[in-house]
């Protein structure tokens, strides 16, 4: 191979290796640097908040666990609306409680009824310290009213036959909270809010046999699950 062919090959052979690390603009050839992610990076869009969010609340607290539905509407960076439904059982202080740990069981000798709360919350939640702490960590604070329905069925009865034999109560209520949302991904919601519901109970409303239940109050770690749009 004289020295003309091996020209002629090392050419051939940086056309090869290095056509994915050039370009041409306006017939000049631009060298790339492979090492450069940019394109990788997320861009001011992708963390600028979303308008809209909806998901689940998965609810654990002092008288069990339940289940809500969330709407979010964003009016500032700070401030945001919402609309809140949940389900979950208000329990009475006074209700006796036994399980049995080899059959997995449990029973309330004193139980009268249970008494579900279905409250719809329409509140406020206020982003904190947004200029202070770095933006995948966002705490609040927030709080909501509005009507609750409190549907009343017999503790005689299995819990899934007891749904069709029930009663609805009407009342109001609210709750205060605090808590934060995690991540830089703006396409998701996922966090965590501590609440306590006030709700007031009406005239008649028992659930163990000693007398009436003196409020639906109730305290709750709720997770968020949710997306954005």
């Amino acid at each position: 191979m004289n020295v003309t062919s091996s020209s002629r090959l090392a050419i051939l052979v940086f056309l090869l290796f290095a056509a994915p690390l050039c370009a041409q603009e306006e017939g000049r050839i631009v060298f790339k640097d492979p090492k450069n992610q940019t394109d990788n990076l997320m861009s001011e869009e992708d963390l600028h908040p979303r308008m809209n969010a909806w998901g689940v609340d998965v609810m654990v607290g002092n008288d069990g666990v339940g289940l809500g539905f969330f709407y979010h509407l964003l009016f500032s960076e700070d401030l945001t609306g919402f609309a809140d439904l949940s389900f979950s059982e208000a329990k009475d202080a006074r209700q006796i409680d036994f399980v049995d740990y080899y059959y997995g069981t449990q029973w309330s000798p004193n139980k009268e009824n249970r008494v579900f709360r279905i409250p719809l919350f329409f509140g406020l939640q206020y982003r904190l310290f947004r200029e202070e702490i770095v933006d995948n960590f966002r705490p609040y604070i927030n709080g909501g009213i509005g009507p609750v329905m409190l549907y009343i069925t017999e503790a005689k009865r299995e819990f899934f036959e007891s749904l069709g034999f029930g009663h609805s109560k009407y009342t109001y209520g609210g709750f205060l909270g605090a808590g934060a949302q995690f991540g830089f991904d703006r396409s998701s919601v996922f966090g965590l809010n501590l609440r306590y519901m006030i709700i007031p109970t009406p005239k008649g409303t028992q659930a163990v046999q000693q007398g009436e239940l003196p409020n639906a109050n109730g305290f709750f770690i709720t997770f968020n699950i949710g997306m954005t749009f």
